[in-house]
């Protein structure tokens, strides 16, 4: 191999970085392209190249040639190429933190490696909105991984997704797939100006928009980093401590820092994005991913119409070619086709692979769920599960993101009718009877009671089994809807609240700090759960305190919390339904309609009302709490009209004792005392203040 920069000076030896080849990991015959840490003898672990995926043979040849263009070639072909000819390029440098660089005449830089990464993060390096972190491609089936910023309607997150490969995209031309995301961040909402991700010099890994000033959201802090993630933009100092935060090839974020270890330096994982392996979309392929007993490590166990390929052991092609529709007809003969059922699996899948939701009114029963597969050409699999002891049956045309063990789910994959495939751990029962006397009368009577005798010990544990889950689900019920009843406030897990709002798919709005979802409980009553779309600023415990403060208020002019989920990042609240929503859709011109003119006297009560709610928690409560964000968006109302507020997330607390408190500026704008422009100290007359802006609209809106 080759690097040939004869027309310039050379590029400089730091002492931390290099860049040369380095024998492939899969063939010593070939070569990669990198650059790594020339301070660690014995490690080269790439933290940027340019070809992982197409290693080259021995000839290849790394140039800037006459035109400014950075090349590698292999042979005559041109494998990568850094797309600078004719811009003036004058000199390539090796920066402190890792960034190549390649120089114009006027020493601007035309273009860099932290521009183009790879798999790999390193201190001070920019992730854009436009650039993302990728993994090396499965050597099974071509699949990969990549981290980059998920942008939603509202709000931008981080995300892993699992990117099928090529060969998987469409099975029909007419049909479109999408890329699974299994790992998201924390969302940040209402952001302007720049935003990127970024690991600093300490160790924190989170994402940083606008100005410096503006805001930063962790999505790992190390409890050393005193001066935060802003201090990592656009700086370029050596590096103290090494770290490298690299996108692996099976699909989780790893921090890793280098360490000594009873003596001997090597890569130490401080934090990792996914701690549960079959958490990870395609991470046995299109295959069913299984924990050990220690739940750390993960095997991976195939479908019809695959196989174990390749070191990593991951399935490959597609069972998803099964029963497709032929001959332009919507239809396929069910007797070309059984149904195999696999116990106690769940599978990832995107929106464009389902085919129908079917509900308990559809299908009553397990049996009937692999027929509804059996009987649509385009489906390979169904699953059935319970939501809440209610079933439910998902028909997909695609298991490209794979399965994982579910204890509560039944799979049924379509398989041809004449395939001899049984679930592994299962055996096929051969047709062929035996007509050569072997196997005599007396072993069949020793034989027949035994297999007897397991079948009614199967069936009773069966039933002692279900019994005891069903039993438990029902404790847990009970107590749950006792909890909720009995006012206090409910710790939900987030799974069961995805159940609950069926994923977050009803948007009944958006408010300050998130947006709000229409969920119904266990019992069928109805809620609200408003999801936060920004970590709080105070920690676990303060988050919870002030949850068991609020959730232990209760008064007819305020909407009662009945639960909360304060899980990992995610951070959500569960209030009760609101029939008649908030009161600027019946105030308002531009919102309300002809039906929606309120009479003076349910005018006068709902303000009558207002005023009693807003009293009762600045003078009835153990604290005082000023709400800080009065106005009609946070005044919902029932199905009886009777007004209720809402939306403590700006609210502050106050012992009895004080008069007032000094805080920074909350709430909206039209509605803020003047005391919060002032910088004076806040009481309970800023809300005062803010429910008489509430009036003159309420009452002016109407004339």
């Amino acid at each position: 191999m080759i690097m040939n920069f004869d027309r310039f000076s050379g590029l400089p030896d730091n002492g931390t970085f290099t860049i040369g080849f380095t024998p492939s990991d899969t063939d010593n015959r070939l070569f990669t392209l990198g650059i790594w840490f020339a301070s660690l003898p014995g490690d080269r672990t790439f933290v940027w190249s340019p070809n992982r995926n197409s290693p080259t043979s021995q000839e290849a040849i790394l140039e800037l040639d006459t035109t400014g263009n950075l090349v590698l070639v292999d042979k005559k072909v041109t494998i990568w190429a850094s797309n600078t000819s004719n811009a003036n390029v004058e000199s390539a440098t090796m920066s402190e933190s890792g960034n190549f660089i390649l120089h114009s005449t006027n020493n601007h830089p035309i273009w860099q490696s932290f521009s183009q990464p790879s798999n790999t993060l390193l201190p001070n390096q920019p992730l854009t909105v436009s650039s993302e972190l990728t993994s090396s491609k499965s050597s099974s089936h071509g699949g990969y991984y990549a981290l980059k910023m998920l942008q939603q309607p509202t709000s931008l997150s981080l995300a892993l997704t699992y990117n099928l490969p090529e060969s998987y995209q469409t099975f029909d031309e007419n049909e479109s797939y999408a890329n699974y995301s299994y790992w998201q961040g924390p969302d940040i909402s209402n952001v302007t100006g720049e935003v990127i991700a970024v690991l600093d010099q300490a160790g924190s890994f989170g994402i940083v928009y606008g100005n410096s000033s503006d805001g930063a959201v962790y999505v790992y802090k190390n409890d050393n980093d005193d001066a935060g993630l802003a201090s990592a933009i656009h700086q370029s100092t050596p590096l103290t401590v090494l770290r490298r935060l690299t996108l692996e090839e099976n699909g989780n974020l790893r921090l890793y820092r280098w360490e000594d270890v009873n003596g001997s330096k090597q890569w130490v994982s401080q934090w990792a994005a996914v701690s549960n392996p079959c958490d990870i979309g395609g991470i046995c392929g299109n295959g069913v991913c299984k924990l050990d007993k220690t739940k750390t490590n993960a095997s991976c166990t195939c479908l019809p119409g695959t196989s174990k390929l390749g070191r990593d052991g991951q399935c490959y092609e597609n069972s998803s070619l099964v029963g497709k529709c032929t001959n332009g007809k919507n239809e396929n003969k069910t007797s070309s086709f059984r149904i195999s059922t696999v116990q106690q699996t769940n599978y990832y899948f995107s929106e464009s692979s389902i085919i129908a939701n079917y509900s308990e009114s559809d299908v009553s029963s397990v049996s009937k769920c692999g027929d509804a597969c059996l009987s649509d050409c385009d489906c390979v699999a169904s699953v059935y599960g319970l939501n809440e002891e209610r079933p439910f049956c998902w028909v997909l045309r695609s298991l490209s993101f794979g399965g994982f063990e579910d204890t509560s789910s039944t799979l049924f994959v379509k398989v041809r009718a004449n395939s001899s495939w049984t679930p592994e751990g299962q055996e096929g029962r051969s047709n062929n009877s035996s007509s050569d006397g072997m196997g005599s009368a007396k072993e069949k009577a020793v034989i027949i009671p035994i297999v007897l005798g397991m079948i009614v010990l199967i069936i009773l544990l069966t039933m002692l089994l279900y019994y005891s889950v069903h039993r438990k689900r029902t404790l847990k019920r009970e107590m749950e809807c006792s909890l909720v009843l009995s006012g206090a406030p409910v710790n939900f897990t987030y799974r069961a609240l995805q159940i609950r709002t069926s994923n977050f798919s009803q948007l009944l709005g958006t408010v300050g700090f998130g947006s709000v979802y229409k969920g119904s409980l266990g019992d069928g009553t109805l809620v609200a759960v408003k999801k936060l779309d920004k970590i709080l600023p105070h920690g676990e415990k303060e988050f919870i305190t002030e949850v068991n403060t609020i959730g232990s208020m209760h008064h007819m002019n305020f909407v009662r919390l009945c639960g909360f989920c304060s899980e990992g990042p995610q951070r959500l609240l569960v209030y009760e339904f609101m029939k008649n929503g908030s009161l600027d859709q019946w105030i308002f011109p531009s919102i309300r309609g002809p039906d929606r003119l309120l009479d003076w006297q349910t005018r006068f009560d709902i303000a009558k009302n207002t005023a009693q709610g807003i009293a009762y928690f600045h003078e009835q409560c153990r604290n005082k709490i000023i709400h800080c964000d009065i106005k009609p968006e946070n005044i919902l109302l029932d199905e009886n009209f009777c007004p209720k507020v809402s939306d403590f997330g700006l609210a502050k607390l106050m012992a009895r004792e004080h008069s007032h408190v000094v805080t920074m500026v909350r709430g909206t704008r039209g509605y803020l005392a003047p005391e919060w422009v002032s910088n004076r100290p806040i009481t309970v007359k800023a809300d005062v203040y803010s429910y008489g802006m509430l009036l003159f609209l309420f009452f002016w809106c109407f004339v």
